[in-house]
């Protein structure tokens, strides 16, 4: 049996498959180019693979309209699936999107909850522009006093 299950797995995996570096180094070299369509391709199989970086990638291409008509909503439920994952740069976008209500509802204080986690786990450039978007929505008043402090995913020892 085991031998049956191990001979369907290979026979799914298509012989000579580019491994999956290879194919986003492949989608970002396309992408800078302006090869959109290639790009879009290269990501869209990340993406289906449960990649958060082509998840991100695809939001930003239909977000922008590059290769594709614009759609604002493909875009947010694209940064929401990588978000989800973990992935900074698809939180600080996620956020962004919610913020703003491009495809989806206005929301923000879900927003600056996905901007805490995106300063909590992005590098430099990630934590700096969402330090910024989480300023520019408490200067709006746009935060609820009980998110402006120090926000932990769980609660506090005192409930």
């Amino acid at each position: 049996m085991r031998a049956i299950a191990l001979g369907l797995l290979f026979a799914a995996t298509p012989v000579g498959a580019a491994p999956l570096t290879a194919v986003l180094d492949a989608g970002l070299a396309a992408y800078a180019a302006g090869h959109f369509a290639v790009a879009m391709h290269d990501f869209r199989a990340l993406a289906d693979d449960g990649s958060a970086i082509g998840e991100t990638m695809l939001g930003a291409m239909y977000a922008h309209g590059q290769g594709i008509p614009r759609d604002p909503a493909a875009a947010a439920a694209y940064y929401s699936r990588a978000a989800h994952r973990g992935y900074a740069p698809a939180q600080l976008a996620f956020a962004q999107v919610l913020a703003r209500g491009e495809g989806v509802a206005t929301d923000r204080t879900t927003a600056w909850l996905w901007l805490r986690l995106a300063i909590a786990r992005g590098d430099a450039r990630i934590v700096t522009a969402a330090k910024a978007e989480a300023a520019s929505l408490a200067a709006s008043g746009s935060v609820p006093p009980d998110t402006s402090g120090d926000w932990r995913p769980w609660p506090s020892a005192g409930v």
